[in-house]
């Protein structure tokens, strides 16, 4: 595995697929290294904790950062490269371009977290650029990013191929992140709650057509602090409507001060 800060020409004269990362890597990470291995091209993992999509200082001050381990780790997985770049060689002095997450990166997490998706979408762009990558990887979990980034790829006309890969959860349900390492034990017993939360409230949608999904929520967990409980149209990230087939619910907590987010995809079951 080659450690490198800078992208030098040999990198771009090659086919990579890219696996960007904040680092404090866990479960959900290898397995979209496992993933991007299946397809034959050089991989490189990218750490950079991008201080852009943090709303406050003290959030991005105390985000989970443990280089030493991941290093280790990924020299185990024998990657390729390992892309460890400066803040001011992502982002050198009015050379890079601050993409605006437009009136989606706005809802949902974006209400609660201003500016967070124009920050997550300015580093990937800087990321595409730099990198030229043929493949780029990214988990469900973070549902929304990801419909961004695809719709980032398209408008950019980039060449690059998305991977959507499954959300990791813990035996409890909870969804594999690096937040997690944030939680107490008490605290991991509550997040594990909201898997179960998505899950009823599938049920319940699927069962009724229609419903508030906070009822379902405010009626069963009154002790976790809920910021947002969605269901939209999987292909859109709307309402649904009569047409829509395929269905996502997002889910938004803090719990103990720490932030976390999950989702759930399905179909309506037949009737």
């Amino acid at each position: 595995m080659q450690i490198i800060k800078e992208i030098k020409q040999d990198i771009l004269d090659s086919d990579i697929c890219l696996i960007p990362t904040m680092g404090a890597l866990h479960e959900g990470h290898l397995s979209l290294i496992e993933e991007g291995k299946k397809l034959g091209l050089l991989i490189m993992v990218s750490i950079f904790v991008n201080e852009k999509q943090f709303n406050e200082e003290e959030d991005f001050n105390s985000y989970p950062r443990l280089i030493e381990d991941d290093i280790k780790l990924l020299q185990d997985l024998n990657i390729d490269y390992l892309f460890i770049p400066e803040n001011n060689y992502i982002y050198s002095e009015n050379a890079f371009e601050i993409i605006d997450s437009g009136i989606l990166g706005k809802q949902y997490e974006g209400s609660s977290r201003p500016g967070h998706f124009d920050g997550v979408l300015t580093v990937v762009n800087r990321l595409f650029e730099l990198i030229k990558p043929k493949v780029a990887i990214f988990g469900k979990k973070d549902a929304q990013q990801l419909f961004l980034i695809k719709e980032l790829v398209f408008n950019k006309r980039y060449e690059i191929q998305i991977i959507e890969a499954k959300t990791i959860r813990e035996s409890s349900g909870l969804a594999l992140s690096s937040r997690n390492l944030l939680l107490t034990d008490s605290a991991k017993e509550k997040a594990a709650l909201l898997y179960t939360i998505l899950k009823e409230v599938k049920k319940d949608y699927s069962y009724r057509r229609e419903l508030d999904a906070f009822e379902v929520f405010s009626s069963r967990y009154l002790n976790i602090v809920i910021d947002y409980l969605e269901i939209l149209d999987l292909e859109t990230f709307s309402m649904p409507t009569e047409k829509t087939d395929e269905y996502i619910i997002l889910v938004a907590a803090i719990i103990e001060d720490v932030r976390l987010i999950d989702n759930i995809e399905f179909k309506l079951e037949s009737e």
